[in-house]
């Protein structure tokens, strides 16, 4: 199998043993086909002022796909940080040439940051679920430049009264608008497994998500552990597995120079 959410000493909230090489190696000790970087690129991120070095990181990506040729499949992405007011900012990284892989993601919500629930001060679980359906909306019609999203329903990590104040039934509607957004833009979703490694209930996103984007017309889907240590990479990949062959999926899918591929879940 292929992970396609991976962060490396690129990454500011990364380990210092998580260099690129050592998550190479640990990928092909642990079996995996391939892998992606997809180190962070967060513009406007609060109280933070550091953006990844991408011309150094693209350089150094080069170099392990020459290294570790014919040993593992190693492709060049970034997780981009989503935010309504970033659109020329994040294209400048975007479209730079020899990407395989744009994964876009919801870290900050009304320019406070997710982590640490800033973004929940003075307002309810609630509001605060309502405001990030709201800003990932805007996103995701004001920039188009990703292939998936990620963990759609990260929300769940940050809630003051934990993941049981969100219930999938009250925010149906807003999840299946986003879902067929993306669909209506040949854009896919990420089926990250750090959800339990973080002590969630399940994978990011909810099975209901999942079984709702595949009814909605969805097909592509990705695999990633959101790994930010090499001891991480893989997490709960068989797992996986089992779920999506649970929801009728056939495949799941890598992508190579932006193009998706699909490949067959056995």
């Amino acid at each position: 199998m292929y992970d396609l959410h991976l962060h490396s000493t690129y990454s500011t909230d990364s380990y210092t043993w998580a260099t690129m090489k050592s998550m190479c190696d640990t990928a092909i000790l642990k079996g995996l086909k391939g892998i992606c970087f997809t180190d962070h690129i967060d513009i406007d991120y609060p109280d933070c002022t550091e953006v990844l070095d991408f011309e150094k990181y693209s350089r150094e990506l080069d170099q392990l796909i020459c290294e570790f040729d014919k040993r593992l499949e190693v492709y060049k992405g970034m997780e981009l940080g989503l935010q309504p007011h970033l659109f020329e900012e994040n294209m400048a990284f975007s479209s730079n040439p020899g990407m395989d892989f744009i994964l876009g993601s919801i870290h900050v919500v009304g320019k406070k940051e997710l982590y640490g629930g800033d973004f929940l001060q003075g307002i309810t679980d609630a509001a605060g679920i309502l405001a990030y359906f709201d800003d990932l909306k805007k996103c995701i019609s004001s920039f188009n430049d990703f292939d998936a999203l990620g963990h759609i329903d990260v929300i769940r990590r940050y809630l003051s009264n934990g993941e049981t104040a969100f219930q999938y039934n009250l925010y149906k509607d807003c999840i299946a608008e986003v879902l067929s957004d993306l669909i209506q833009s040949g854009k896919g979703i990420e089926v990250n497994t750090s959800g339990k490694r973080y002590g969630l209930s399940s994978f990011h996103p909810l099975t209901e998500i999942l079984s709702l984007y595949k009814d909605l017309g969805g097909e592509i889907i990705t695999i990633g552990s959101d790994a930010h240590r090499p001891e991480d990479i893989g997490y709960g990949f068989d797992e996986v597995s089992y779920l999506l062959k649970s929801l009728n999926y056939k495949y799941y899918c890598i992508f190579r120079k932006r193009k998706a591929v699909f490949i067959s879940i056995e």
